[in-house]
Formats: C-alpha cells, sequence, structure tokens
C-alpha cells in the first residue's frame, strides 16, 4: 500500500494562479490564469486534458452555461490538481510548477472514472484519496488512490467498484438540472465525504444528502452512506464547510452531527441573487457568499449572525457568476 500523497515543491508565495475546466466537446481543457498581487487577473493558458467535453441538457438542449450541473470540477491542493472529462468518463491529474502555476504537467495517464458523465472531484491529502461523483446513467461515486510522482506507478489507481447512487438518469448527457448530482466533498477532518443529489427539486422528492465515513486505516470508503433529507432542501447544488469545523457547513446554514446526519439550522431566502447555487467561504471574515447563474452580485451571509450582510455589485456586463474562490483582502 502506498503511503499518502507527498507534497511537491511548494509554489513560491509571490506566484499564484486560478484555474478552470473549459469543459469544451471539441477538446476540454484546464485554463489558468495568472492572480496579480492587486488582485487582477492575466496571462490565461489552456492545458489540454486529452480526455473528452460533454455538456448536460437542461429542457433537451445543451448548455454553456453550468454544463454539468455542479460544483468542484477542478480541485487544486498544494502543488496538485485533479480534474474530469465528463464525455470520455476520465480523471486527469496534475503537478503544478513551483516556478510556474500556469505550467500543469500530467501525472500517469488519464483513468477511466469508473462511471458516466463525471462532474465533480473531492480530494484529501490525508488519506492519499481522491473521489469522484458521476451523474449519467451509470452514477455513483468512484474512488482512487494518487500515487506521487515517486512512486513506481504514479498518477490515480482505482479503488473498488462504483458505488451506485438513486440518481434518475437514463441516458448520458444528463439532463438537469433535477434528477442530478451536485457536489462531492471531504469534511475537514477528512474522516467522511459528502454527496448532494437534487432528485427532481419539489417537496414531494426533495434532495438528499448522502454522507460517506472513511475507514481511516484503510484509507477508503465505507459503502454504506448516511442518508439526510433536509425540510426545505430542494435541489442543492453544492456544500462548503465552515473553515476547519466538522460541524457546520452552507447548504443553507446546515449543521452536521457526529452520526453524519444532517439537520437543517436556518434556512436563508436569498432574494437579490437568482438560482444561487454556488458557495465560497472567506474564514477571515467568516463570511459565506453565495452565487447566482441568473445574477451576477454575489451575496454575503454572516455565519455568525446566520443573515445577509451585504451584496457585491457586479459590473453590468455580467451575465452570471458560475463558481468561485475567496482570495486576499482586494
Amino acid at each position: 500500500m502506498t503511503s499518502p500523497t507527498k507534497p511537491h515543491p511548494p509554489v513560491a508565495v509571490t506566484k499564484k494562479a486560478l484555474y478552470f475546466l473549459d469543459n469544451s466537446p471539441f477538446g476540454p481543457a484546464i485554463t489558468s490564469i495568472k492572480l496579480n498581487d492587486d488582485g487582477t487577473l492575466s496571462n490565461p493558458k489552456r492545458t489540454l486534458t486529452n480526455g473528452v467535453g460533454l455538456l448536460g441538457r437542461p429542457a433537451n438542449r445543451h448548455t454553456i452555461m453550468d454544463p454539468l450541473f455542479s460544483q468542484n470540477s477542478v480541485v487544486v491542493d498544494g502543488n496538485s490538481l485533479f480534474t474530469i472529462s465528463p464525455g470520455s468518463a476520465t480523471v486527469h491529474m496534475y503537478t503544478i510548477s513551483p516556478d510556474d502555476p500556469s505550467v500543469l504537467t500530467p501525472v500517469g495517464e488519464p483513468v477511466p472514472s469508473g462511471g458516466t458523465f463525471p462532474n465533480s472531484v473531492a480530494y484529501s491529502r490525508k488519506l492519499g484519496l481522491l473521489c469522484v461523483l458521476h451523474l449519467g446513467h451509470i452514477g455513483g461515486v468512484s474512488c482512487f488512490r494518487v500515487n506521487d510522482t515517486s512512486s513506481e506507478h504514479p498518477g490515480l489507481e482505482r479503488l473498488g467498484d462504483l458505488f451506485r447512487l438513486a440518481i434518475f438518469q437514463t441516458e448520458t448527457p444528463t439532463i438537469g438540472r433535477t434528477n442530478t448530482a451536485g457536489d462531492i466533498v471531504f469534511n475537514p477532518s477528512q474522516t467522511a465525504v459528502f454527496v448532494l443529489l437534487k432528485f427532481d427539486g419539489v417537496a414531494t422528492f426533495p434532495g438528499h444528502i448522502f454522507a460517506f465515513s472513511v475507514d481511516t486505516k484503510a484509507r477508503k470508503l465505507v459503502p454504506a452512506p448516511v442518508q439526510s433529507r433536509l425540510p426545505g432542501l430542494l435541489a442543492p447544488y453544492s456544500i462548503t464547510f465552515q473553515g476547519s469545523d466538522d460541524t457546520k457547513a452552507v447548504l443553507s446554514d446546515a449543521p452536521f452531527l457526529p452520526s453524519l446526519e444532517v439537520t437543517l439550522a436556518k434556512s436563508l431566502t436569498i432574494s437579490a441573487t437568482s438560482a444561487p447555487y454556488w458557495t465560497a467561504y472567506s474564514e477571515k471574515l467568516n463570511i459565506m457568499f453565495l452565487l447566482g447563474g441568473f445574477d451576477p452580485s454575489p451575496v454575503a451571509v454572516d455565519l455568525e449572525k446566520q443573515e445577509i450582510s451585504y451584496t457585491i455589485t457586479a459590473p453590468p456586463e455580467t451575465l452570471g457568476a458560475f463558481d468561485s474562490v475567496v482570495y486576499g483582502d482586494y
């Protein structure tokens, strides 16, 4: 058994970049953008995944906005980057150059994801474990051992079979946005993995949360998830934990109990943002930002007071906000 992933040489603190997945059917790529000291962006660069992109289909048509119906299609930890190619159903691992964070080097070959239409990934450096969520007609969670570049077989190694989940899709590409999977994340202590399923998005069959505990000795998921249904939670897109606290995260600020059951502490109506699907947390401010696909203005929620604090006005030419990160104090 390999040891947990060893960190690569760190990127210099003066060299920073943002990364996102360009999920083009004509050749998906990771786009890196230089993040300057004043918060401005420059020098975009594309690195092809050598996989196949695929767009989800809302209302029986392809979409160029939110084509994966999810959050966390790209995960960066230290000098490692992980992503997926939905059309080829493959998973990819890269190292980030310590000299130039726009330079990505593949580690091993792309690996079959184990299901159809992978759309979200979660990584634990502590466990050396990568888990992938799928929302196609073969939907569920697959996991991989992450072997670093010094290993005999560097890259991703499949662990066991796909954990099937009740995702009601009969074809790929997926028809959404309901009846799809939204997000997969490790909790801060990396003792559990949480998965969001949207189902039909109405009160008769609302969204569900599945929590897989981790066998920390074997460094694998336990294939018996705890299932929770929260009142009023209809179609959860994303889950973001509150810093290093295992007991609190934001769907609508739901606290997670040690049993891995999920209960709803408070629900907020974000009237200023249409379709508030994505979340990003600022630990310094203890603020959770919510972003919408049809309104570009992020809404800031004060987690201590559990109320809306303010809204950031976006430029009028911005059509929508699709995922985000929080960085700096600009």
